[in-house]
């Protein structure tokens, strides 16, 4: 990997370099680890997709079928109200979702923040260079909103049409998923994208998607520019979008995208590797001023008065959910440490009352959890990661924890705002906040010091730096 952009992708796809072959639907179900649950995003058509979290671009393999129908295959539809009375099978469709009644204007109100925030983490990470549209404002059309109420899936259209962004509300002013993506099939970083799954051509006159899990299919909202929904899903329920099929004025097929097959997960670590951690070393002489400047150091982040098992019966309830939205193949390092219990060692914990991040390690010491809750259940703001150890025993460099160098008995972090800062050191873990959001994603000085505040290590970290 060698763009931000491209690491971004990494990040969703479970932590590690393997190329990317998923389909979008399951790869953003998948990307449990770049902002907090209020900055989530998803493509709108990645039906029942909830508690996802952003996970930068689409992608699809090269493989994917796009094409236009085989002849002969039809569908009956009611030309008055568009709704389809069967396809080619004789089933009748789910009818599509209801236009929303909430005005244009008050959609983009709604979802303005979330595009903010969107915008905020692409900078930090590395802008998608095809981006250029600016922020959400009145310029910007409303392709397609479905949903009643306040729940309501929109699409919206840049003015020079390059740029569509997705925002599902599930109350007023919440939504619950956001992204933002390209119109165009351009790659980025060698990786294909595609309106694919979410957009259809323009002779295309009604919609119907086949999702997993469902015998019969659903008809789509069509709005504009050949954008689509199936609206806000009603269950926390996750299926995923199997096959598109778009038809003409005289019902018949024109268009067909089918999910790809993902290539299969490879692993290159042995699985006898197990993580390796620093040797305790207590120090004899506690930093309290910083050595290079004299000026005093910002505390570390306190220990969580949570007990260990009262943090592991918390992290469960979003480990389910990570759990429930990985389709993929992925490491099976990942699946086989199973779900958190009160076995997993809870190696590092801190955060005031609700408020938690924590790292747990798996029984077998293969796997590690990220965990981050700002309420006591998966209803509040959470995020969430799983990642397997390297072939050099770690979990690798993280920004929203790390591990203790050897010979480093404390650690001092650079934070830009807090300024130096010492780290809570537990475990052969580190911290120096209450990470989670990613809202704030700095490169920052780490320095480690030996047992007599001897300077012994020196290096530049990614960190999360604005803590909730």
């Amino acid at each position: 990997m060698s763009t931000d952009i491209e690491r971004l992708l990494a990040a969703a796809a479970d932590d590690t370099d393997r190329p990317l072959t998923t389909d979008v639907d399951d790869l953003l179900v998948r990307a449990r680890h770049s902002v907090r649950r209020t900055r989530i995003a998803t493509v709108s058509t990645a039906v029942l997709t909830t508690g996802v979290i952003i996970a930068g671009v689409a992608t699809w393999s090269a493989n994917r079928t796009e094409s236009v129908g085989p002849a002969g295959e039809t569908i009956r539809y009611d030309a008055k109200t568009g709704q389809v009375l069967g396809d080619e099978t004789g089933t009748r469709p789910q009818p599509p979702p209801a236009v929303s009644t909430l005005s244009d204007a008050n959609l983009r109100d709604q979802c303005e923040q979330a595009d903010k925030e969107w915008l905020d983490t692409m900078r930090e990470r590395g802008a998608d260079p095809a981006d250029k549209a600016g922020p959400l404002d009145a310029r910007w059309k409303v392709a397609v909103k479905a949903g009643l109420g306040n729940r309501v899936d929109v699409i919206f259209l840049s003015p020079d049409k390059s740029i569509y962004g997705t925002c599902a509300l599930v109350g007023v002013n919440r939504a619950q998923s956001y992204g933002r993506f390209s119109t165009s099939p351009k790659p980025v970083g060698g990786l294909e994208r595609s309106t694919a799954g979410i957009r259809v051509p323009a002779e295309v006159r009604a919609v119907l998607v086949d999702v997993d899990g469902e015998s019969v299919p659903r008809q789509a909202l069509l709005g504009v520019d050949g954008f689509y929904s199936l609206g806000v899903p009603d269950t926390s329920t996750i299926g995923r979008i199997q096959r598109v099929r778009g038809y003409n004025e005289h019902g018949n097929k024109v268009y067909e995208y089918t999910r790809p097959t993902p290539t299969p997960y490879r692993q290159t670590v042995p699985d006898s590797v197990t993580v390796k951690t620093a040797e305790p070393i207590t120090p004899n002489v506690i930093l309290t001023k910083d050595p290079l400047t004299g000026k005093a150091l910002a505390p570390p982040p306190p220990v969580s008065p949570l007990t260990d098992e009262q943090i592991t019966t918390r992290c469960r309830g979003v480990d389910d959910i990570y759990f429930q939205g990985s389709k993929s193949p992925q490491d099976p390092r990942i699946k086989a440490a199973g779900p958190v219990t009160k076995d997993w060692q809870v190696a590092l914990k801190t955060g005031t009352g609700n408020k938690l991040t924590a790292v747990l390690i798996s029984p077998d010491k293969k796997v590690h959890a990220w965990c981050h809750m700002l309420a006591t259940t998966a209803k509040g703001a959470y995020d969430y990661s799983r990642g397997a150890v390297q072939a050099d025993g770690t979990f690798g460099d993280d920004f929203n924890f790390g591990m203790v160098p050897d010979g480093v008995a404390q650690i001092v972090v650079d934070l830009p705002k807090q300024g130096p800062t010492r780290a809570l050191i537990s475990n052969g873990y580190y911290i120096w906040g209450l990470t989670g959001g990613n809202s704030d994603i700095q490169t920052v000085r780490v320095r480690g010091y030996d047992a007599q505040g001897k300077q012994v290590y020196t290096a530049k970290k990614t960190v999360d730096a604005d803590f909730d």
